[in-house]
């Protein structure tokens, strides 16, 4: 576990939690995540919303988010009119949440949303709280370009970020933070750039699991290329011209 240090910045959102979830044709499993989501924010006692973005479905998730609004008051939903990617929708909802701490999850299982309760103690000393996967169930080529993203930010901006394709309970202060990626390697880049700024960074061990719907697309070479060109130009931003 990291040691904290000082907080850099004052927590300017209101006090809560948002739980933000992207989905796209989550079917199967987006009514049970709404439901877990809104079951953990009420077994925290704390102020809440969940947020979920439908990045462009061609099956039924729309249809249940609209059809279980009225069971979940907290609940805020959005529908892309094209499919624009994991990043891209991260950002959004990011941007979107309006509560001091920000928890983000996936709809496909792989993730419980209990895992919020057990982060949520760690915020007292930490504003950026890794959940670091025991197991990522994960075929070989994926293990390796994991491995990689997770040393590369080592070697090249001696940061570790751990685990940062895994969920995480973030200030949202952080997410104002300006960055240079625009892929997926912009989870390693926000951590490394808050911890330079002095943000404190915590690792918690936790359970996940295979994923229960849709297909992994992390291993695909043009996501891949997306991460190595992002990493590259955080370095050059970073390192050469000393933009932390």
């Amino acid at each position: 576990m990291v040691a904290p240090t000082k907080s850099p910045l004052p927590h300017s959102y209101s006090s809560g939690i948002t739980v933000c979830v992207p989905a796209y044709n989550e079917e199967a499993t987006i009514e049970r995540a709404v439901l877990d989501a809104d079951l953990a924010i009420k077994q925290s006692s704390l102020p809440g919303e969940i947020l979920v973005i439908d990045d462009c479905s061609t099956d039924r998730t729309w249809k249940i988010l609209c059809d279980i609004k009225d069971r979940v008051p907290n609940l805020l939903v959005r529908r892309h009119s094209t499919n624009r990617g994991i990043a891209p929708t991260f950002a959004e909802l990011y941007q979107w949440a309006s509560k001091e701490l920000v928890f983000l999850n996936s709809a496909d299982g792989q993730w419980k949303m209990n895992v919020l309760l057990e982060l949520l103690p760690m915020t007292r000393s930490y504003d950026i709280i890794v959940a670091q996967r025991r197991n990522k169930h994960y075929g070989f080529s994926r293990r390796v370009i994991s491995w990689l993203f997770n040393l590369l930010p080592v070697i090249f901006f001696a940061t570790r970020t751990y685990d940062a394709g895994s969920v995480k309970l973030v200030r949202r202060a952080v997410y104002d933070l300006p960055l240079t990626s625009s892929g997926v390697f912009a989870e390693a880049e926000r951590i490394i750039r808050a911890t330079r700024q002095g943000f404190r960074l915590g690792v918690k061990e936790i359970e996940s699991y295979p994923r229960q719907t849709g297909k992994a697309s992390g291993a695909k070479l043009s996501l891949v290329i997306e991460g190595m060109l992002d990493l590259c130009k955080c370095w050059f931003d970073i390192v050469v011209l000393r933009r932390s």
